[in-house]
This record gives C-alpha cells, sequence and structure tokens, in this order.
C-alpha cells in the first residue's frame, strides 16, 4: 500500500469517525440468510426494498461530530412496535460509545 493510499484510507475512516447515521426499518425482507451473505447483500436487500416501498423508515438518526445532528420519527408511532425505537436507541448510544471509545483510543496513542 503506498503513502497515498494509506493517508486516503485514514481520511475516511476519520470522515466515519466524525459522524453517527442510524435508520431503523420495519417491514419484511424475503431472503434465505445463510452464513454465505454478507453485510453488503443485505444492505443491498434494504436499498431494494425502501425503492420497492416494501419496508419503511421508522425513525433515522444523523450526528455530526460538530453537534449538529438530525432527526427522524414516523409521524404514526402507533404503527410501529416499540421494539424499533428501542433498537434504533440502542444503535445511537452504541454507536456515540464507540466512537468515544475510539477517539480515546487516538488520544492515548497520540
Amino acid at each position: 500500500m503506498s503513502l497515498r493510499d494509506a493517508l486516503q484510507s485514514l481520511n475516511s475512516a476519520v470522515q466515519d469517525l466524525t459522524s453517527l447515521h442510524v435508520q431503523t426499518f420495519t417491514g419484511e425482507l424475503k431472503t434465505e440468510i445463510t452464513g454465505e451473505k454478507n453485510f453488503t447483500e443485505i444492505r443491498n436487500l434494504i436499498k431494494k426494498a425502501k425503492t420497492d416501498g416494501e419496508i419503511e423508515l421508522v425513525a433515522e438518526t444523523l450526528a455530526q461530530f460538530d453537534g449538529d445532528s438530525y432527526n427522524f420519527v414516523k409521524k404514526d408511532l402507533n404503527d410501529a412496535p416499540e421494539v424499533a425505537l428501542e433498537v434504533h436507541r440502542d444503535a445511537v448510544q452504541s454507536g456515540i460509545e464507540t466512537r468515544l471509545g475510539l477517539l480515546e483510543l487516538f488520544k492515548d496513542l497520540i
């Protein structure tokens, strides 16, 4: 790997650390999940299901390192299972904790 490639990889990693994007959907994905399917394939199924209207966005959070945030919550939450909102809250919290832990690690290395 060249120095240029290494710097580009580092830049991408830093950009990924400086924001947190969580989307939570409800609906059904009709596929057989096997050990052969990886996260990229599942992500592609979700993209297709979003386009086809087979799943519905319940909540979305985008948090930026500078404190700016964007939040979306479905208008009628009575239609959404409570577990979907719990999963969303937990994913946001986990993402924040992971980023804080990584920043602490980098701070210790510097």
